[in-house]
Formats: C-alpha cells, structure tokens, sequence
C-alpha cells in the first residue's frame, strides 16, 4: 500500500513540475516581450506619467515615476477612474487611441502638452498641463525592472520548493508563489510610455486572474496548514480544488464574454477579480489565525492544543504561516490593494519590489531550516521508538531472566535433593560390590592358574580366560575406584546433615581425598576457622542449607580438580569472616587452565557459579599457567551470611578463643 501511494506521488510530482516549469518559460518569454517593448522607448519624450488603454478604448492613468512630480488630478477608486480624454486640443477616442503617441513624438523637452481629464463624468472635467519629460533607464528600472526581479526570485524559489517537495503540501507551497510571480513578471504589460499598447489577450486571461489566483492558492495553504491536517500525511484529494472554483468561473466569463462580444469588460473583469483575491486572502488570514491560535501561538493558555499537537507540527505552522501572512497578505492589502483602488500605497514602487524580491530567499531559508527540523523531530521520533522498543526488549529480558533465575533455582534444588537421596540409599554399597567382585575374579583367575599348572593339557585352553578375568579384574578396580569419587559428592548431603559444614569439611580434607588418591603427593592445608560463623541453626534453615550445600559443592569439585587435573604439589583452603561476608579460598601451584576455554561438557565450575549466584555470592576464578611467574590457580568464593550480628559475634568469639591458644590453627594433610 504504502509503494503504490509513493508510486502515485511520483507521477503527481513529475506532472506538476513539468507544468510549472511549462508555465514559467511561457510567462518569461511573455514578460521579456514586454520589457523589451518598454526598454525600446527609453530615451523618448513622454507626458511624466504611465498609462494604458482600457477595453473600452479610453485611456487610463496608472502611475507617475518617482523622479518626476505627481500628476495634479486627484486619485480616484478603481470604479472611478481618471480618464484623459483629450490632448492639447485633440478628442481621444477608441478610433484615435494613438493620439497621445503623435503629441509625444513631436513634442520636445522644454514643451508643454494641455490634457483633458475626467472622472467619469464628461461634464466635470479638468485642464492639466504638465511639461514633456524624457524617458531614462532609472525610470524603467524603478518602475518595471525591479518588478521583473521581484517576479524572476518568486519563480525561481517556487521551482526550487516544488521540485524538493517530498508530500503535496510542500508542493503547494511551491505552487503558491506562481501567482504573484505573474502579477510581478507581466506588470510590464500594465503601463505605456510613448507607444500606445492596447489592453491584449495577456492582460485581460493572464494579468488580471492572477490577482484571484493568489488568492486561491493562500486559501488553500491555509485550508492544508491546519493541525489536524499536517498530523497525517497528505495526498491531493477533491476538496482541494474549492478554493479554485470561483476563479474558474472567473475565467469561463472571460473566455466567453472574449468569443461573444470579442472583449472582456476591464471593470468588471478587475473588480470580480481584485474582489475574490481579497475574499480569499481575508479568508486564509482567518483560517491561519485560528491555526495559529490553536497551537497556541498567540494564545499560550491553550496548553491542551499544545500538548496534542506535536512540537513539530507546532514549529512548521507557526513559522510557515507566519511568514506568508506577512509577506504575502499585508503587501497585498497594504500596498497592492490601496494602490489599485486609491492610486496610493504606503510605501513607494521601488522599495515594494525590493522587499518583494528578498522575501521568497527568506522564505526559502525558513524553509530548508524548517525542513531540518522536520528530520530532526522525525529522528527524534525515530530514537523515541527505538528506545520503546529497547525497553520493551528489556523488559521481555527481564522477564526471561527472572523465569530462567527460577527454573536455575529449581534445578539446583532438585541437583541437592537428587544427591541426598542417592547418598541415604546407595552410601558403601556400589563400592562393597565392586570390592566382592575384584576379590572374586581375583580368586578365580588365582584358582585357573593353579589348575592349569597341574594339567599341560588344559593350560592352552585356560590361559585366554585367565587373560579375560584380568582385564574384567582391572576394570573393576577402575569403577572402584570412581564409585569412591562419587561416593564423596553423593555422601556430601549425608555427611553434612549429621556431621556440619564444618566438620564434613574437614573429614574431606583430612580423611576423605587422601583414602582416594593415596599415591598422590599433593600436600593440603586447610583453615577452617572462619567456618565457626556458619552456625549450626542457621544450617537448619532453608537459606543456610543453600549456602552450606554451595560452599561444600564448590571446595569439593575444586579439590577433585586439584588432584586429577592440576598436578599441584601443594594446595591450601582458607576461610576468612568480615563483616557479614564469608570468603572461602582455594589455591594451587598447579599447572593452571585457561577459564575462558572450558569445554561445555565440564559442567562443575558452570554449576558452581549458578549456586553462588543464586545465593547473592560471587566465584572468581584466576589461573596462570606455569610458564609463569604467578603460576596455579585460585579460587575465591564470597558470600553474604545472613542474621550477621548474631553469627558475627559467635565468630568473634570463636576467633578470640582460638587467638588464646595460637595465632593461627593450620591444618595439613599429605
């Protein structure tokens, strides 16, 4: 869906720039035909003012250069023009429009030409005489050709907008400074100088709809720059073209009242025109004002509007908005209107056009700058959802970790209450039978070899089932002999319910593994002590149960390490109790292991870490090889105890008594 409407928005965007550039190289060729008439009759004699030839042949005064005195009739409303009917002493009528053409050709400077001029009403009627000027390039420039910069920087800026446009309402922010490029761009044909130029086809379907066409186009900015609007991305739809309707009545009157009556009434053509341009500028001023005030830009009480429309919408309309009301409304009602239907603006031609020239570079800075804020709030948004989304991600991982922490802690409970009931029920059993049958086979094979000594005969046969009870003899001593390391894991649970952490610890140490590795020459030391603040009614209770199973688990499985892997010729366990915390300590001088690089299937020192995590402690594991100064490996398990004032003060006195008899009791066992 989404495709097929960019897809859609493309094709719109090409059409409409083709037609705008379409457009803009017709009204250019128009407009330079104009100016190169007009820059034809510099440095001609003319009356000091400009002026024109209305559809009903009469002639009408426009405007006076700066540089020249104004002219003496009053100015008159758009429906009641100044008319000059006559020069010097010939009738101007629709059959002699050129007459003033002939009176300014023969006059020269220094002369001076007698006009009649009128109201409207031929009774009342004025005789002004003003003398013969020349015409000169600052004139033109003043009056036309700062118009012609004015209208080539609004088509230039609207192409740019347009041609960027990345939705319909940049578009038609592109396509809104078309209509006044065309009032600016074709002012040329509103004006003689010398050359009598009667009212023409440009004037009449061009010129003059162009004052309805801003005013549709501001319309419509303003219908598509509301809140609710720009909250949604917008395509062109049906009702943007209502603000056009009347216009194209306008021009279907102008068309057929041209192929009726074969001319287009000026009055009525300026006033329907003039008149819906104003509507519709009033009209969008209204509707950008109650925009303006919704987002509460002119009213900062309206927080409610605030907070529903996004910061960025709020930034786009306020500024946007802002700058066409000012650009492009109050010159049309403070300087174009008043001076079309008084014959006075407010300021002068020049400095209008100027102004006129800088404001679409202005509007095209707002813009781009806008534009950048649009990306920054669309990243923002961006980041915004990105966060969400993490947080949610995290959530669902806390949420995962904490299931996952629950089913490590029901593994690990069924792991001890698995190992307990396997040392209740198998205890020396495994390895009573292991040790009846090596003594079986052993007897047997000794039984074989006696017989097979007394008869020669049976000898050949008997040897192959001598060879077989050997082997089976030596497998046994090899299952004896892991049923005993695994007797001290399944007895751990049994050892320490009757015997105490401590204590079962100590036979460990002290009777346990040197009865499993007798030829190893692995000399332990061991100091307990601090084990004392493990107290015996603590060890009754679920979490103290926990603790001592984890502590007990992971000297057990480190000292199995030690000697079936380390190859260490002396170990050490120590045990210290600081405020609250209890740290157990087991190091070698063996050739060390590279923790990072444990196969998977080792799981000892994995579940060691899950148990002390699951109890609050922590596992931290050094080991270097020998190769190096700082060779062996060490151990080192910490773990909060709980209720620390009670068991601190039992390990206080514990640790003064023993202080009474040495400074430190060592254990070592070979």
């Amino acid at each position: 869906m989404q495709t097929t409407k960019d897809a859609r928005w493309a094709r719109l965007h090409l059409w409409l720039t083709v037609l705008y550039l379409t457009i803009a190289c017709m009204v250019l060729l128009i407009s330079g035909t104009g100016h190169l008439r007009l820059l034809k009759e510099i440095n001609t004699t003319f009356g000091g003012f400009f002026w024109a030839i209305d559809t009903d042949g009469q002639i009408v005064l426009t405007s006076t250069p700066p540089q020249l005195p104004p002219f003496e009739a009053p100015a008159a409303p758009l429906l009641n023009k100044v008319h000059i009917i006559a020069v010097n002493t010939t009738a101007i009528t629709k059959e002699n429009e050129a007459a003033l053409t002939h009176a300014y050709q023969n006059a020269k400077l220094g002369d001076s030409i007698t006009y009649t001029v009128t109201t409207g009403d031929k009774d009342n009627t004025a005789i002004i005489v003003r003398p013969v000027s020349t015409f000169t390039w600052d004139m033109w420039w003043q009056n036309y050709g700062s118009t012609l910069l004015a209208g080539l920087c609004w088509l230039v800026i609207g192409a740019i907008l347009l041609i960027g446009a990345s939705e319909w309402t940049e578009a038609v922010e592109g396509l809104t400074l078309l209509p006044p490029a065309l009032l600016f761009l074709l002012y040329s044909h509103w004006g003689n100088v010398q050359q009598a130029y009667p009212a023409d086809l440009v004037f009449q379907l061009l010129w003059i709809p162009a004052f309805a066409l801003t005013g549709a186009v501001f319309l419509h900015l303003s219908l598509i720059y509301r809140p609710e609007i720009l909250l949604h991305t917008r395509r062109l739809r049906i009702v943007d073209g209502i603000p056009y309707v009347p216009l194209i009545v306008l021009v279907s009157y102008e068309l057929s009242s041209l192929l009726i009556a074969g001319q287009v009434p000026t009055g009525i053509n300026i006033t329907a025109s003039m008149g819906y341009g104003a509507f519709a500028l009033v009209s969008g001023l209204c509707i950008s004002i109650s925009s303006l005030w919704r987002i509460g830009l002119i009213s900062p009480q309206k927080q409610l509007h605030k907070q529903l429309v996004p910061a960025r919408i709020r930034q786009r309309i306020g500024k946007l908005l802002t700058v066409w009301i000012v650009g492009l409304v109050l010159s049309f009602c403070l300087e174009i209107l008043p001076m079309l239907l008084t014959g006075h603006a407010l300021f002068s031609l020049p400095t209008f056009t100027i102004a006129a020239a800088v404001f679409p570079l202005f509007l095209l800075s707002v813009r781009r700058s806008q534009r950048l804020l649009d990306h920054l709030y669309t990243s923002l948004e961006q980041l915004e959802e990105e966060h969400q989304e993490q947080q949610q991600a995290s959530s669902d991982l806390q949420g995962a970790n904490q299931q996952l922490e629950q089913a490590t802690s029901l593994l690990l409970k069924a792991d001890a209450h698995l190992r307990s009931l396997l040392s209740q029920r198998i205890h020396d059993q495994p390895r009573q039978q292991a040790l009846r049958i090596r003594s079986l086979l052993g007897h047997w094979q000794h039984k074989l070899q006696v017989e097979a000594e007394r008869d020669e005969e049976s000898k050949v046969a008997a040897q192959p089932l001598i060879e077989v009870l050997g082997k089976v003899r030596k497998i046994s001593e090899e299952l004896e002999s892991d049923l005993r390391g695994l007797q001290l894991l399944l007895e751990d649970a049994y050892q320490r319910s009757s015997l105490g952490l401590k204590l079962h610890l100590e036979k460990l140490i002290r009777e346990d593994l040197p009865m499993r590795y007798p030829e190893s020459p692995l000399k332990l030391q061991a100091d307990l002590w601090a084990l004392d603040a493990f107290t015996g009614d603590l060890e009754q209770t679920e979490e103290g149960a926990t603790i001592a199973e984890t502590i007990s688990y992971t000297v057990t499985q480190a000292l199995l390490n030690i000697y079936n892997h380390a190859g260490a010729t002396f170990a050490t366990v120590r045990t210290s109790y600081t405020d609250g915390i209890l740290e157990v300590t087991i190091s070698d001088d063996g050739r060390g292991f590279d923790p990072e690089r444990i196969p998977t299937e080792k799981t000892s020192l994995f579940k060691a870490r899950l148990k002390v995590r699951e109890i609050g402690g922590t596992l931290a594991v050094q080991s270097s090889p020998r190769s190096r100064l700082s060779r062996g490996t060490t151990i080192t398990l910490r773990i909060p105890l709980p209720q620390i004032e009670k068991n601190a003060t039992s390990a206080q006195d514990t640790e003064a008594e023993m202080s009474a008899i040495e400074q430190h009791h060592p254990q070592t066992h070979h």
